[in-house]
């Protein structure tokens, strides 16, 4: 079984996150040109080399928009030349207070494949957000969000990738909507349940589908359903006491990865929720799983509550 959500099969190696590394934020006290979560908001954004969670937002990721209250988490800055991809973009910063979220959206100019957020490393059990192509904000529902706490190292990996013949530059990052602590009841997570070994033929149809399911009570209120450029339709069904009900069913998009909400539905033990993925394969090889854009994925990515202490994957 692969252990791998996006680039995770690579989280092993980035246990030693530190201050040599340009290209990452301290995780102590950082000095110029580091990276400092937990500025107040309003602070005006990041200063040069750096970000600064928490500093109001110029600009927004995703589609959509809304009037909440939007500042910057962290960003990043990045290049490509023609042609180049990079699977594992890795920045860190580290929570000077307590941070608690409830909104999300990811700032991803042209290049960004996908962006990751976690807590600590990327284990899949810690990560707390993750977007595709065109992803768009999601707003958690009353009393539903996540806590980062002070101290803690805050992970952001990029997955670059430039199918252009120029070379492209850009800052991507997470904008967040803060909420007072009083207003976090349910702290939420991800799950990530779907088929983690794929071989997609060569020059027609495939249609695979995978059935996670959960041995705690929980609930879910948005799906982001996730494959690459093959992908052209996609499906969730959730059982709960024997009776189906579909929370997702249409054609798939690589350019337009949304966040979906959805009306809460609660499972409890020996529930379970149902991906299916169609894919067209139009090459001469047999595709299988994998990180890149030329690999493939099956993912109902839900958000749920209660967070759960497991690996976010089907057990």
């Amino acid at each position: 079984m692969k252990l791998g959500f996006f680039s995770l099969g690579v989280a092993l190696a980035l246990v030693a996150l530190g201050c040599d590394d340009p290209d990452s934020a301290c995780v102590a006290e950082c000095p110029e040109g580091g990276s400092n979560a937990g500025g107040s908001a309003g602070d005006g954004g990041a200063a040069e080399g750096g970000s600064n969670a928490g500093g109001t937002s110029q600009g927004g990721g995703g589609e959509g928009g809304s009037t909440a209250n939007w500042s910057t988490l962290m960003t990043a800055e990045w290049g490509l030349a023609p042609g180049q991809e990079l699977t594992s973009d890795v920045h860190t910063i580290v929570a000077d207070r307590d941070i608690f979220v409830g909104g999300i959206r990811p700032i991803d100019p042209q290049g960004t494949h996908h962006t990751v957020l976690a807590l600590g490393n990327l284990n899949t059990g810690n990560i707390l957000y993750a977007s595709g192509v065109g992803t768009n904000e999601l707003l958690f529902p009353e009393g539903v969000g996540f806590k980062i706490p002070q101290g803690e190292t805050v992970v952001l990996q990029l997955h670059l990738f430039n199918p252009t013949g120029e070379s492209i530059s850009g800052l991507s990052g997470i904008e967040i909507v803060e909420i007072p602590e009083a207003e976090l009841v349910h702290e939420a997570d991800l799950y990530l349940p779907g088929p983690l070994d794929l071989s997609i033929a060569p020059n027609q149809q495939t249609v695979e589908s995978n059935t996670c399911t959960v041995g705690v009570e929980q609930t879910y209120f948005a799906i982001f359903p996730h494959m690459h450029q093959l992908g052209t339709h996609f499906k969730a069904t959730v059982t709960v006491d024997g009776v189906d009900t579909v929370i997702h069913d249409d054609a798939y998009s690589f350019d337009h990865q949304a966040f979906l909400p959805i009306d809460p539905i609660t499972l409890s033990p020996g529930d379970s929720i149902t991906t299916e993925c169609t894919w067209n394969n139009t090459t001469a090889s047999t595709v299988g799983w994998g990180e890149s854009s030329t690999t493939e994925m099956c993912f109902s990515i839900v958000y749920r509550y209660p967070k759960q202490n497991d690996a976010g994957f089907c057990p």
